[in-house]
């Protein structure tokens, strides 16, 4: 198990209260509204996370690196040695999680670096038990066994195809993971949950379907697509899942949308499936029905 304690890390840079107001500013801009109380915990996580590896110090290094260097607490060589080994194999990744072994490990294939990792976990792999999904984190290889080395997770129930795996692999600026991706996801379904009872009416139904039409346009030039919007509707109207809006993000793909639209405009196809008609919802969108029940 890994000895070393990262919080070390927070504390040192902590400690310099210009160091911390630059940080804070560049992870959180200029927020309009304060945090959701829901994810505060989750979201300073995250910021802890990306002010020891991804925030730039006026050393010009980040906070782990220039932590091991100066060593202020004057750590034993032994934990010198894992933090050297954190900053030289440490990956953040978008993971999907394969198999767990509750209490010991939990198996996961990184999206971005195309990778399987055994990741040795105690707290984690038994919080998920035996739970399908994604999630964003950071692992690092320390004494020949890879440790998450991140924040704390959360799960997007999202499973992907071996194409669209491969499709992740290959994309380029992957250095540009940060925890800063998660956090805008959080803020994104705080916002959702809160706008959504305060502004679906019957007119802005009816926009928003003639902006998904008028935007389906541009991306059908952008990918050269063969099929029309309607056959988009069509879908969405005929469609039969026992459960919910899962399997739409593959099942969409048989009618000839490519898997990189998918993936690259992921909130058209959401919308998509919110603002247009069901046949199983009597012929109303879940938007509609979602005004029904909040008026």
């Amino acid at each position: 198990m890994l000895k070393v304690q990262l919080r070390k890390i927070i504390d040192y840079v902590s400690a310099n209260e210009r160091v911390m107001d630059k940080a804070f500013l560049d992870f959180f801009g200029d927020l309009p509204t304060s945090l959701p109380p829901k994810y505060k915990e989750m979201i300073f996580s995250l910021f802890n996370e990306w002010l020891i590896y991804d925030f730039k110090l006026s050393s010009g290094t980040n906070a782990i690196t220039e932590y091991y260097l100066k060593n202020p607490d004057n750590l034993p060589e032994d934990l010198l040695d894992e933090l050297k080994q954190i900053i030289s194999t440490q990956i953040y990744d978008y993971f999907e999680i394969e198999k767990t072994n509750p209490g010991k490990w939990v198996e996961v294939w990184g999206l971005f670096s195309g990778k399987k990792y055994k990741v040795t976990e105690i707290s984690f792999s038994i919080q998920i038990g035996d739970q399908k999904g994604s999630f964003y984190n950071r692992v690092a290889e320390v004494n020949g066994e890879y440790y998450f080395v991140g924040s704390n997770s959360f799960i997007l129930p999202t499973t992907h195809t071996n194409r669209l795996r491969k499709y992740y692999s290959l994309l380029k600026d992957k250095e540009k993971l940060t925890p800063k991706i998660p956090f805008a996801t959080l803020l994104n379904q705080s916002n959702q949950k809160i706008d959504r009872r305060l502004s679906i009416t019957g007119s802005s139904i009816k926009m928003k379907r003639k902006n998904l039409e008028r935007k389906f346009q541009k991306l059908k030039i952008k990918y050269n697509l063969k099929i029309d919007f309607q056959s988009l509707v069509d879908f969405v109207f005929n469609e039969s899942y026992k459960d919910h809006y899962a399997d739409f993000n593959k099942d969409i793909l048989t009618i000839g949308m490519p898997e990189e639209m998918m993936f690259d405009n992921l909130q058209f196809f959401q919308d998509l499936w919110n603002y247009f008609p069901h046949k199983k919802l009597n012929g109303k969108s879940p938007a509609e029905k979602f005004k029904e029940v909040y008026g």
